[in-house]
């Protein structure tokens, strides 16, 4: 969960914004530029889907 995109996952730039895409269209949340910045991990990505998909419950 602690995994870092970036640094232990080799996601560069293009890798995140198609992981962002995904999760969005995947659970139909809209993720803001400013957000996506903040998801450096695995954990922090599911913490905000978590969060996001509560909200709309």
């Amino acid at each position: 969960p602690e995994a870092n995109f970036a640094n232990d996952l080799k996601a560069d730039s293009l890798d995140t914004v198609e992981l962002v895409m995904a999760l969005e269209e995947e659970f139909d949340i809209e993720i803001p530029d400013e957000a996506a910045e903040k998801i450096a991990t695995v954990k922090a990505a599911v913490e905000y889907i978590s969060e996001k998909v509560e909200a709309t419950a």
